[in-house]
């Protein structure tokens, strides 16, 4: 099905904005503002805005196995090159502005919230995407997050090319899915030491998948997609109770909104048109945001900002900002290089 959900829209948008609210409550002073204002909100966003990153594994597994079905077969290597240029350029970019920011500005911020001054190693192991595997701070927050898609797409691309390739059936690869998924559920996502790796995060990622193809798959397929995609979610239901993980069922909530009602909800063409401009947008500002939350927790700090009421409006200042800054990014570097990279 190549008919674009809104409710996916729609969740894209939501989940983009509690991240960077979640960022911007963590890192400087100006989160402090909001925890002497309203120290109720600052806790739930401080604590649990990061599990909506788990949105964003459940919808990019369903896409990447949504493309696995697409008409027009490619070549492992094809979809993973295609893949590693849509993420790489923009995020680059991002980094490199980052950088020259927080290079700038550390002579009046330089406290440790702030990312480490830049080296050449650092830069070359984000471009391969591999900062956190041989242990190079991050350029930018969220740099682990497209390390970790990345990773996954390749580890699903590869896992059912490689299948298929021995001659199994599609039964077969389901069912490997789905042990990951287990496997995710039950061992390497209850070790933190195991979050640099795809598979800490399978559980997400390949429930997502199985999802897609019990929706789109074909008919013997749906069938057995859907079968393992309830045990993967039953299974969730009990680890997250046997070892309280919210993640666990944030992934279960997710996929039973999207099983019941991913192509349902029909908005009008303007609420369509407004989901659709600004889910576009949702990797520019995931990607951009810390920017801005350098420069105004920067302002802040020359005006030896004190009140509280004017740092919460300050914060909501650097919130407008951030999704200013995303929306010139997008149009002016991310879509233009994007049609660079097509042609």
């Amino acid at each position: 099905m190549n008919e674009r959900s809104h409710l996916m829209d729609g969740l894209r948008v939501v989940s983009a904005h509690v991240i960077v609210l979640h960022h911007l409550v963590s890192y400087g002073p100006l989160a402090s503002s909001l925890e002497h204002t309203w120290p109720g909100l600052f806790q739930v966003l401080y604590h649990y805005g990061r599990f909506a990153t788990q949105i964003f594994l459940v919808m990019a597994g369903y896409l990447s196995a949504q493309a696995l079905m697409s008409a027009r077969v490619t070549s492992l290597g094809e979809r993973l090159l295609k893949r590693y240029l849509r993420l790489m350029p923009t995020f680059l970019l991002a980094i490199v502005s980052v950088a020259l920011v927080v290079t700038w500005l550390r002579p009046w911020i330089n406290q440790d919230w702030l990312t480490e001054p830049p080296t050449l190693w650092q830069g070359v192991s984000h471009a391969l995407l591999i900062q956190d595997l041989v242990g190079q701070p991050a350029m930018t927050v969220g740099a682990w997050y497209v390390a970790i898609d990345f990773q996954l797409f390749v580890l699903l691309n590869v896992l059912v090319w490689g299948l298929l390739r021995l001659g199994v059936s599609r039964d077969a690869v389901f069912m490997s899915l789905a042990a990951l998924c287990l496997a995710s559920q039950w061992v390497f996502n209850r070790d933190p030491g195991w979050d640099l790796w795809a598979l800490y995060f399978f559980e997400s990622y390949g429930a997502g998948a199985l999802l897609a193809w019990s929706l789109h798959g074909s008919a013997g397929a749906r069938v057995t997609a859907r079968r393992v995609l309830v045990l993967c979610l039953l299974s969730a239901v009990v680890a997250g109770l046997v070892f309280p993980r919210p993640r666990l069922w944030i992934t279960v909530v997710v996929c039973g909104v999207l099983w019941w009602g991913a192509y349902r909800w029909q908005p009008s063409a303007r609420v369509s048109r407004w989901l659709q401009r600004h889910s576009d947008q949702s990797y520019a500002l995931f990607l951009t945001h810390f920017m801005p939350l350098v420069v105004f927790n920067a302002l802040w700090m020359v005006c030896d900002g004190e009140s509280p009421r004017w740092g919460v409006s300050l914060l909501g200042l650097t919130w407008v900002a951030c999704m200013g800054w995303s929306v010139i990014f997008h149009h002016s570097v991310e879509t233009l290089m994007r049609k660079a990279w097509r042609r």
